[in-house]
């Protein structure tokens, strides 16, 4: 049997480990580890690096999809259309925020949400959607934004395993209303 790891963490640590040990070393000698000045300097280089105003950054991808949510005043009685092959935190937090989980099935090349079949899970309590891009790869994000823009809903890209990735000639994060990363497994 050969076995064929799915991702190389250690690897990939080794070729920037000097970097990563001397950050961490620098945060935890400074005790900062809530706020300051590297988060600052971190949420202000993703935000140059991504072509964006803002970075927000929080204490996980679980939280930063539900600030989001709350902060576009999703709410009680709303609906959300996502995918159920998502980590639990994206309908988690729609219901968490009170509004209700619309699952739309997935097409079935690179696993995305099925841009083709949205628009028949639009009710008048709908107001967003949050498509999930995964493995790296985007889902259809221009379709879904224009749909998004027809119906007047909000349009959160669930980014959290596709960072810088592209569609289109645009990052995906960028399409329409908010986008939320996950930076750390866990």
């Amino acid at each position: 049997m050969m076995n064929i790891p799915f991702v190389d963490l250690k690897t990939q640590y080794a070729n920037i480990k000097s970097e990563v040990d001397t950050a961490v070393a620098d945060v935890i000698s400074e005790t900062a580890f809530i706020g300051g000045k590297y988060v600052n300097r971190f949420a202000n280089n993703f935000a140059d690096k991504y072509g964006v105003k803002h970075c927000i950054p929080c204490a996980n991808g679980t939280d930063a999809i539900y600030i989001t949510l709350v902060a576009l005043g999703i709410g009680q009685g709303d609906e959300v259309i996502t995918v159920a092959n998502s980590w639990i935190s994206t309908s988690e937090t729609i219901s968490q925020a009170g509004a209700k989980p619309v699952f739309v099935d997935i097409e079935p090349d690179y696993y995305h949400i099925d841009e083709n079949q949205i628009e028949s899970k639009i009710t008048d309590r709908t107001k967003a959607v949050i498509p999930v891009h995964l493995y790296g790869q985007p889902a259809n994000i221009k379709r879904i934004a224009e749909i998004a823009e027809k119906h007047n809903l909000v349009l959160i890209e669930n980014c959290a395993q596709a960072h810088f990735a592209e569609f289109d000639g645009g990052k995906v994060g960028t399409f329409r209303n908010a986008a939320t990363f996950r930076l750390l497994s866990g």
